[in-house]
């Protein structure tokens, strides 16, 4: 399978990934994201997570 590398093609997966990148920064800094590291500190993902967040 060949990866379509052209200009528009790499442009528009650029651009995916800039939305995915907001939304997903959007759901961190959410009441609900607050809730899960209040009631579970010691869940590693949510500390790994954390700990990429800068929180």
């Amino acid at each position: 399978m060949k990866i379509d590398m052209s200009r528009e093609a790499v442009t528009i997966r650029l651009a995916q990934v800039a939305k995915l990148r907001r939304a997903c920064l959007e759901l961190a800094k959410s009441n609900k994201s607050n809730e899960i590291r209040t009631n579970r500190p010691a869940n590693k993902t949510v500390q790994r997570s954390s700990l990429a967040l800068g929180r």
